[in-house]
């Protein structure tokens, strides 16, 4: 909208837009700069401020906005205000509001997920979201569950680690320690407590044998873990789209003894047979590990090797 009052000598008219009045200076005179306007989607209407700016009318929504002659002719113009529609539109596919913009950067809005909870994202993680990239999560929610999950193992979620350590949290146990987990520890109840418990590898434990179906080329690994199926899914760094399986775990009363069992299964196969070891070179980054991996070859003699400890142990406890 243009008022008819003058807010300096050079200026004749102010243009309105929102809660800013913009001083034109007169209409636009450049039919180079018109044309590639209307070429982006823009009608250039006046000269405005420094008269190095137009004011231009977006061809979608109507709206205003101020813009260099330069980058309408040497660039595409983006619409801030198509852009604020596009994000609204895209949260409320995925059922979140938004708010306000945020004070500390253009890149960042306030929204408030269907759980009620406001959060501060920037935008292109709203519409990644919206695309179906990633969950949108909420951060009060999150520690919320992660307060739940300590709470079956005799721990209580305290607040942030006190190392910084991203993807900790500080826990108290019940007999008042408190300590740095990781979280996803927790998850599973593999999280001793350094006040009160004997120690980790004192637990019971057991030698593993994984089938891991990379794409063309299929591998074994055997190891030791307290808790085998944690270890294949979430520590080995496994894609998610790659089929895996627990072939076999023998339970062994230590940590200690399965380490041990373990590393002599190693020295067998590696001293019979050492073209069953699969180079890191074949897998890289596929497996978060540098050696234990073997072919299918391997198998039969892995599970000989699994028999003998199985039997030894199961006559012991005998």
């Amino acid at each position: 909208m243009i008022f008819s009052t003058f807010s300096s000598p050079y200026a004749r008219f102010n243009f309105r837009i929102g809660d800013d009045r913009i001083p034109v200076h007169g209409p636009l005179k450049r039919d180079d700069v018109r044309a590639a306007a209307l070429a982006k989607g823009f009608d250039a209407i006046a000269v405005v401020v420094d008269r190095s700016r137009l004011i231009i009318r977006c061809h979608t929504c109507g709206q205003h906005q101020v813009k260099r002659a330069s980058v309408i002719s040497k660039n595409q113009p983006e619409c801030p205000h198509c852009i604020r529609n596009r994000r609204i539109a895209a949260a409320a596919r995925i059922g979140v509001s938004f708010v306000r913009h945020s004070q500390k950067s253009q890149r960042h809005g306030h929204f408030v997920l269907p759980c009620g909870h406001e959060i501060h994202r920037q935008y292109y993680r709203v519409e990644s979201a919206a695309r179906g990239d990633h969950a949108l999560g909420c951060d009060i929610c999150r520690e919320n569950r992660y307060a739940a999950q300590s709470l079956r193992f005799g721990w209580t979620l305290s607040g942030a680690a006190h190392s910084g350590r991203q993807g900790y949290r500080r826990y108290r146990h019940t007999c008042g320690h408190g300590q740095d987990i990781m979280v996803g520890n927790i998850l599973w109840g593999d999280c001793a407590c350094a006040g009160c418990s004997p120690g980790r590898t004192s637990r019971p434990s057991h030698i593993y044998m994984f089938r891991i179906h990379l794409p063309g080329l299929p591998v074994l690994k055997l190891g030791y873990s307290a808790r085998p199926a944690k270890r294949l899914r979430h520590q080995l760094g496994i894609a998610k789209t790659v089929k895996t399986e627990v072939i076999r775990a023998i339970r062994l009363p230590t940590g200690h003894v399965a380490r041990s069992e373990e590393t002599q299964c190693h020295t067998i196969l590696k001293r019979d047979h050492p073209e069953w070891l699969v180079p890191k070179s074949a897998y890289g980054d596929a497996i978060n590990t540098v050696s234990e991996i073997y072919y299918p070859i391997a198998e039969a003699r892995m599970h000989a090797l699994l028999d003998d400890i199985d039997a030894r142990h199961a006559e012991r406890s005998a």
